[in-house]
């Protein structure tokens, strides 16, 4: 089972994308990019066994599924600014 990148962008093989964040209790929950930026409710989240799951339904994915954009989300922002570009 692989570990995700906190704030790391990943893909579903469907080409949905989600920003990972560690939760305390072990695991994560996945956010799609808009409901990062703008304090949404996350979509799914995962389980010990590294199953993600959907309103605490089992999904057939898991995080081996997700794959790595190499892309890292900005830290959420109350103003929506982390959706900026940014200008240096």
């Amino acid at each position: 089972m692989q570990e995700l990148r906190e704030c790391g962008i990943y893909s579903l093989p469907d080409g949905r994308e989600f920003v990972a964040h560690a939760v305390f209790r072990g695991g994560y929950i996945l956010y799609t990019p808009g409901a990062w930026e703008y304090f949404g409710l996350h979509i799914y989240e995962t389980n010990d066994a590294g199953q993600i799951r959907a309103k605490g339904q089992t999904t057939s994915w898991s995080i081996d599924d997700l794959m790595d954009t190499s892309r890292t989300a900005r830290a959420r922002s109350m103003s929506g600014i982390a959706q900026q570009p940014f200008t240096g």
